[in-house]
């Protein structure tokens, strides 16, 4: 989050019962809560952005709309999850945002 100054390391890890294991670090005091919170998940709230765990306001609580250390959550999710693909994922290395005008240029 270069708006925010802060940095996220997200970690999804696959469980024997079918379920996941959700791990945040973050420098963001709001974020390392919102992981613990979290804390595990299930196959079905990976795609349900209404009802499930990860996108709850519950869960969330205090974070702001615009932090992506909740669709961060989400991918690392479908990624373990097999949903996206990891050779997908290594080709593209990275997702951004990019703020632009309404010309396209990079907004200043």
């Amino acid at each position: 989050m270069r708006t925010r100054d802060k940095t996220h390391g997200i970690t999804v890890t696959a469980r024997e019962d079918g379920g996941f294991d959700v791990s945040i670090g973050s420098d963001c005091k709001k974020i390392e809560a919102y992981g613990s919170r979290l804390g595990k998940i299930t196959l079905t709230d990976l795609p349900d952005l209404d009802g499930g765990r990860i996108m709850s306001s519950d869960m969330r609580q205090d974070i702001s709309a615009n932090c992506l250390s909740v669709m961060g959550a989400i991918n690392a999710g479908w990624i373990e999850a097999g949903m996206l693909s990891r050779t997908l994922v290594a080709k593209s290395a990275q997702n951004s945002v990019r703020f632009t005008d309404e010309d396209g240029g990079i907004l200043q």
